[in-house]
């Protein structure tokens, strides 16, 4: 129940972050789970020109402004999955969660782009290494001085993305790869 809570808040705070309004989620939106198809094979997903920062999963690189459909499509069906008015575009943007990650998109014509990713346990990390477990100068010591740097956290900046570590004073509680639009 605590995990569902704060999965919860960490939702209504990202909508909140882009703008969105609480009562503009559709309280209509939850899709179960029986609705997505099967895993597709890791091999029809690109690899990553390296452009910005990407988290790797499976040997599936998800790049942020990627294409959404083939990297939900590879990794198959998501432990939650949610729908709200877009923040980043006109549409529907989709919250997919998959346990130690979500995935963020955005509606970009026909198509669904990767808005961001966030990292929520230590059983995930970035390619560098890097997972919750680790502290500000672990991160520091991988990454270098970050583009910005406050008390709640970390911010690294590459060709428009950023990457970022997110702290609760001592302790990180997330790490999130974010699309210029978020």
């Amino acid at each position: 129940m605590k995990k569902r809570s704060i999965f919860m808040i960490l939702v209504l705070a990202a909508l909140a972050l882009c703008g969105c309004h609480r009562d503009e989620v559709r309280q209509d939106a939850y899709v179960p789970k029986a609705e997505f198809s099967a895993k597709a094979d890791a091999d029809s997903i690109k690899p990553s020109s390296g452009n910005g920062y990407f988290f790797t999963y499976d040997d599936i690189d998800i790049k942020m402004d990627g294409d959404a459909k083939a990297v939900t499509d590879a990794l198959g069906e998501p432990d939650t999955y949610f729908e709200s008015p877009s923040c980043a575009a006109q549409g529907t943007g989709r919250l997919y969660g998959y346990g130690d990650f979500e995935i963020q998109t955005y509606p970009d014509g026909d198509e669904d782009r990767i808005l961001y990713v966030m990292l929520k346990t230590d059983m995930v990390s970035t390619p560098e290494g890097i997972d919750i477990s680790k502290s500000r100068e672990d991160v520091k010591d991988i990454y270098g001085e970050p583009t910005e740097e406050n008390a709640s956290s970390l911010i690294y900046e590459k060709e428009g993305m950023k990457l970022k570590f997110i702290f609760d004073t001592d302790d990180m509680i997330s790490i999130e790869y974010d699309s210029p639009l978020a």
